[in-house]
C-alpha cells in the first residue's frame, strides 16, 4: 500500500501530516543555537555564517563509499576498454532498469551535523537559514524537507528528492529559496540534457525506475572565462554548482563563495580532505579537470512556510 493512499490534500478540506522518520534529536540543541544567532543578523549575511560555522566537520563517509565505488569501476572499465583494443571488439552490455513497480518510499530522513557532503551541507545552510524560528522539529526539519524534496506536503518518495542540482535549482527557486542568476544572463551557456541517462541506457540511481527522466532538462551556467574575466559578479553566499560535460550529468559538486575582505573562498565539503574546508576560490576552479562552468544561485531567503510533517527517532 502506497503511503500517499493515507493522505488527503487540502483540496479535500482536510490533510494529514505524513511521518518521517530521523535517525535521532541530537542534533537539536545545535541547531536551534545556530538559528537563534543567525535570526540576529540581515538575511543577506546569514548563508556566510552558518556555512562558517561547519567548517572542519566531516565528510560523510556513505558518500564517500560510493564515490570510491563509482571511481573504482570507471577506473575497471578503463582497463577493460584498454585490453579490447588489442583483443576481438567486445559487445555491447545493456543496462538492465530498476523493476519496481511502485515508487520508494524514503525510510529515514538523511540530516546530520557530524557528516555532511557537499549537497546535504549547502542544504542544511539553506534550511538553517530560512528557518523562522529556533525550533527543530517545528522549523529547521520541514525546512529541510522543503529544500530537498519536492514532495508539497505528500510523503516521501525516493524519486520526489532532487537528486540532480540543475533540478535541484528550478525547484528551490520556485519555491523562493534562491535566484538562478545564470538564467538568460547575457554571459551565460544554456545546456539541455537527458538527466539520468546515456542513450537508451540507464547510468545512476538504478535503484528507482520512477526516477528515469521523461523529458531533457534546461539549464544554464556561466562558462569559466566569464567567471575569471570579473564578467560575472558574484556575491558572498552565492551558491556554486561545477557544470561538467558528462552524457546524462549535469553537476558533479557544490559550493559557497564566500568574500573575507580581499580573499575570494570556495568553501565546501571535500571528499578528498575528507571534511569542510575554505579553500582558495582562483586556485581550486583552474585545477579542477573536466569544469564547463559554474551555475551561479543567489540564496533569496523568501519562501513560504513549508509543509508540516510529523518527526519521530529512529535509534539505531
Amino acid at each position: 500500500m502506497l503511503l500517499a493512499a493515507i493522505f488527503t490534500t487540502a483540496e479535500d478540506g482536510w490533510c494529514v501530516s505524513p511521518d518521517v522518520y530521523v535517525r535521532n534529536f541530537r542534533d537539536a540543541p545545535e541547531a536551534e543555537r545556530i538559528i537563534a544567532a543567525a535570526s540576529q543578523i540581515p538575511p543577506s549575511r546569514r548563508v556566510p555564517f552558518i556555512s562558517r560555522y561547519f567548517l572542519g566537520r566531516m565528510y560523510h563517509p556513505d558518500t564517500k563509499a560510493r564515490i570510491t565505488k563509482q571511481r573504482s569501476q570507471a577506473e575497471a572499465k578503463t582497463k577493460v576498454k584498454a585490453k579490447a583494443k588489442v583483443k576481438a571488439k567486445a559487445k555491447a552490455k545493456v543496462k538492465t532498469e530498476a523493476e519496481n513497480v511502485q515508487p520508494l518510499p524514503v525510510e529515514t530522513l538523511t540530516t546530520s551535523f557530524t557528516y555532511l557532503d557537499c549537497m546535504t551541507y549547502v542544504e542544511h545552510v539553506l534550511a538553517l537559514a530560512s528557518a523562522e524560528r529556533p525550533d527543530y522539529t517545528g522549523s529547521f526539519l520541514p525546512r529541510l524537507i522543503d529544500v530537498m524534496f519536492d514532495a508539497r506536503g505528500m510523503p516521501l518518495m525516493n524519486h520526489l528528492r532532487s537528486h540532480f542540482t540543475s533540478h535541484w535549482a528550478d525547484v528551490n527557486e520556485r519555491k523562493g529559496y534562491l535566484i538562478n542568476v545564470a538564467r538568460r544572463n547575457k554571459f551565460a551557456v544554456m545546456r539541455k540534457l537527458l538527466l539520468n541517462k546515456v542513450g537508451n541506457n540507464r547510468t545512476f540511481y538504478v535503484e528507482d525506475r520512477f526516477m528515469i527522466s521523461r523529458a531533457p532538462q534546461i539549464f544554464w551556467y556561466f562558462p569559466l572565462d566569464a567567471i575569471f574575466s570579473g564578467e560575472v559578479k558574484l556575491q558572498s553566499g552565492d551558491i556554486l554548482a561545477l557544470v561538467c560535460d558528462k552524457e546524462g550529468l549535469d553537476v558533479t559538486h557544490m559550493a559557497f563563495f564566500i568574500e573575507q575582505g580581499q580573499k575570494r573562498i570556495f568553501r565546501h565539503a571535500s571528499s578528498i580532505l575528507n571534511r569542510i574546508v575554505d579553500q582558495d576560490f582562483d586556485s581550486y576552479l583552474r585545477a579542477k579537470k573536466g569544469l564547463s562552468g559554474l551555475m551561479v544561485l543567489r540564496p533569496r531567503l523568501a519562501a513560504p512556510a513549508p509543509p508540516h510533517y510529523r518527526f519521530y527517532p529512529r535509534e539505531r
